[in-house]
């Protein structure tokens, strides 16, 4: 119909040039509106006679000079189009009416795509005037004018053919003005634009589209799309399209040009008649995601990113490992559901409000250093430090929140296991009795979340571990009732022999083991544990009793644990020591028992017996790697003899000369060697040594010993050792008989055990038996240190302080 008005208006123009000419695009609004009739109308050559009257005459010229007016003011609302549409097109719905011949009666609707707009109290009528286009991209544009004052006799509004074209042309002239603004906004935006219709025909491509799909964009025009591109169908391609067809909802894809080595992102909107393509080169995004995928799969921190939905879009492998989840069920399951099984510094779920999470997006601020704990999947607890991070927009709202999480599970223990023996230490300082101090350690141990039981095993020194040593006693407790009593224990003598062999801790876990603890392992695994160890209670290189210990930790007895056990050991071992000393020192009754023995396994009996001499042993000093430090006197035999003895025999030993006499000759020396000395194997079976000489070739060692001990397994122990040894005599008395000096010896002797530390007790006998008291000085403080293995200013600190602390609790038990 605009066609032909614009044939029938191109002849009429050439008669009238009344009226002005509007051109925009292809439509001449001249040509349309101005006819030969009312060209002769409005040149009054209508006869007044003929009926019509100057009524009608007048009203259509009225009509088609409003229509030109409408069309006037439209052409300036939408050629060229400088404003928005929006703007321009609720413009032009509002002062239409004015252009009809009744405007009070006028209402109108316009929609430009999803977009409607209309006059006040718009109800459409039985007789509305409408028209619709479409632009290239596919905008649906339409307009609706009725009449709220209807004929009497029919109900509809009698419209004046001016009006009806009016209408058509006003849709087609601003939908023209809408394709041209958005073509122009189409070639300004630096993305590819495709328009493809309902039938998937291309209706429009840009010239950034045509580049990235390596076509013409005038050649794609009406073509269809698999047509063009036969191998993208079937594929994620065609698929997100008929998506968005079906649902008109937006979908996207990406793609890969290997010949150009491009990366190609596809965002597929709806429109009102097919889908917008919009083609984004995304090649250096790809990159830099190579390049951060890269860092987050080697930073040894666990990275899990959120969207401004709180959903989980991403998670590193390091993020798997420590949640004990694949990326996928991580990012199925909510940050805030019930799986994630956290829980505080006490044990207590952490609530939703106190999640970090929700608290940065509530608040926007980083939280660093939240500690928490989280029971994995397969059971085991971990403790996690969170650092959560909120990323914003310009506008200051959260675009996404980064979490990194850091493993400090063996820190975290480490702080526990520190919190759990620091009251064995106060247990420990306050013991009276063994097996009550044993008790109270297991009990103490069981009474957190690091073992679930616990016992202290007697172990007899100089013998190998049994089964029926290893047997529960009163010192083995369990943490709960799930943990069965008694716990089988015969495949744990193999790693107990190893304990007391060496000295070091013994243990077995899930994910490490000994391969001759494997009985061992299978056990403790049996009993629903996750690792087990076996301690040595040591002092002085004896072993006194086994810790054995066993927990439910996944990641148990790590190198750290295994020293803090070890120290612990020690520290239990040296308190067992001193309760036995005391228990020696205060015995109602003691046994002094003499020994004999002419077995040249020792080093002092060899020596005696080859330069023809008497050597006094007067004390033994652990040194370090197993070396004995002893101080001795030398009766009628050279000094330099015996060191000769000591350098081309096996002995492995040292000689320093403290003091030596001509005539007589000899002296005092320092001895190191290892264990090959009579008096020191008594001493490792708790004895008290008080006489060790040897003479020719002869030793006599005397020693005392509670009543009660097994003196038969003491006699068997050291002649294992030294077989030519025999105990020729065996004398009980009673300590309280002995004289007040003696009984002052006792306390000192008391104080010696029980105030100082190992190392003060050694450097204290060393300087004494080294001469170092004596003017003038037969040792320097230099040749003791060396001797200890200790440097001379850590030798001088621990010898001040054994001096003082010894002679501090002297006088105040003396007051």
């Amino acid at each position: 119909m605009v066609e032909q008005n614009r044939q029938r208006g191109g002849e009429e123009g050439k008669k009238s040039n009344q009226a002005e000419s509007v051109e925009t695009g292809s439509v001449s609004w001249r040509d349309t509106f101005v006819s030969e009739e009312a060209t002769q109308e409005r040149a009054g050559t209508a006869d007044a006679s003929h009926g019509l009257g100057e009524s009608k005459t007048t009203r259509e010229l009225r009509a088609r000079t409003k229509a030109l007016e409408a069309l006037t003011r439209a052409s300036d609302l939408f050629v060229g189009l400088s404003a928005p549409v929006d703007e321009s097109v609720r413009t032009l719905v509002t002062e239409l009416p004015q252009w009809f011949q009744h405007p009070e009666t006028i209402e109108v609707r316009m929609r430009v795509g999803n977009d409607l707009f209309e006059t006040d109290g718009f109800q459409r009528t039985g007789d509305p005037q409408t028209a619709e286009a479409r632009t290239r991209t596919g905008t649906a544009v339409s307009m609706t004018v009725v009449c709220a004052d209807q004929r009497p006799d029919t109900g509809e509004r009698e419209w004046l053919p001016t009006e009806r074209e009016l209408v058509e042309t006003l849709v087609s002239l601003v939908k023209e003005g809408i394709d041209r603004w958005e073509i122009d906004s189409l070639k300004r935006v630096s993305d590819g634009i495709a328009v493809l219709d309902s039938n998937l025909n291309y209706v429009y491509v840009n010239q950034q589209a045509a580049r990235l799909l390596g076509q013409d964009s005038e050649e794609l025009r009406g073509e269809y799309v698999w047509d063009i591109f036969p191998e993208a169908a079937d594929t994620i391609a065609e698929e997100k399209i008929q998506t968005t067809l079906d649902t008109q909802s937006p979908t996207s894809f990406e793609r890969y040009n290997a010949d150009k080595e491009q990366w190609i992102e596809a965002t597929v909107y709806p429109s009102d008649d097919g889908v917008i393509i919009v083609f984004s080169e995304i090649t250096n995004k790809k990159v830099a995601e190579r390049e951060l995928e890269h860092v987050l799969e080697t930073t040894p921190v666990g990275i899990v990113l959120l969207n401004a939905d709180r959903n989980i879009t991403r998670a590193n492998s390091r993020a798997e490992e420590l949640l004990g989840l694949s990326r996928r069920k991580i990012g199925e399951t909510a940050y805030d559901h019930p799986d994630w099984d956290i829980w505080d510094e006490v044990g207590n779920p952490i609530p939703r409000e106190d999640h970090p999470i929700t608290r940065v997006f509530e608040t926007g601020e980083t939280i660093t250093g939240f500690t928490h704990g989280i029971t994995l999947p397969d059971g085991s607890e971990r403790w996690l430090s969170s650092n959560v991070a909120p990323i914003k927009t310009e506008d200051g709202s959260i675009e996404q929140i980064i979490v990194a999480l850091e493993d400090i599970t063996v820190t975290k223990r480490l702080e526990q296991l520190v919190e759990t023996f620091q009251p064995v230490n106060e247990i420990l300082n306050s013991a009276t009795a063994d097996e009550e101090t044993k008790q109270a350690i297991c009990e103490l141990l069981t009474d957190t979340r690091e073992y679930q039981y616990a016992r202290v095993s007697e172990h007899t020194p100089g013998t190998a571990p049994t089964e029926s040593d290893l047997l529960e006693g009163r010192g083995a407790v369990a943490a709960n009732e799930s943990v069965p009593l008694p716990i089988q224990s015969q495949t744990e003598v193999a790693p107990a022999e190893v304990a007391v062999e060496t000295g070091d801790i013994q243990v077995v876990t899930r994910n490490r083991t000994d391969s001759r603890f494997d009985r061992w392992r299978a056990d403790t695994l049996d009993q629903g544990f996750q690792g087990g160890a076996i301690v040595p209670l040591q002092h002085r290189g004896r072993v006194y009793d086994l810790l054995v210990l066993y927990t439910d930790r996944g990641e148990a007895f790590g190198s750290r644990e295994q020293t803090l056990l070890t120290t612990l050991g020690e520290r239990i071992g040296q308190v067992l020591h001193s309760l036995r000393t005391e228990r020696i020192l205060h015995a109602d009754t003691m046994a002094t028992l003499t020994f004999e023995s002419t077995d040249s396994a020792s080093f002092f009996i060899s020596a005696s017996e080859q330069l023809d001499c008497t050597i006094e042993i007067r004390d033994t000093i652990p040194a370090s790697d197993g070396m004995l430090v002893h101080y001795a006197s030398v009766q009628d035999a050279s000094l330099d003899a015996l060191g000769d003895i000591a350098e081309n025999g096996d002995w492995a030993a040292q000689v320093r000369q403290i003091r030596h006499t001509e005539d007589p000759p000899g002296g005092e020396v320092e001895i190191r060697l290892h264990r090959q000395s009579l008096a020191q194997t008594l001493v490792t079976e708790g004895a008290v040594v008080t006489t060790d000489t040897v003479t020719d070739g002869r030793a006599e060692v005397v020693c005392e010993v509670p009543l009660g001990t097994d003196i038969c397994s003491l006699v068997t122990r050291v002649q294992e050792s030294f077989p030519e040894t025999t105990l020729v005599s065996k004398r009980e008395y009673t300590p309280a008989a002995k004289s007040d000096a003696h009984a002052v010896g006792r306390v000192l002797g008391d104080i010696f055990e029980t105030e100082l530390t190992d190392r003060q007790q050694q450097v204290l006998r060393a300087a004494m038996y080294g001469g170092y008291f004596q003017s003038p000085r037969r040792s320097t403080a230099t040749e003791i240190a060396d001797a200890l293995s200790l440097t001379q200013s850590t030798f001088s600190y621990h010898l001040r302080n054994a001096q003082q602390t010894l002679f501090e609790r002297l006088f105040d038990r003396l007051q």
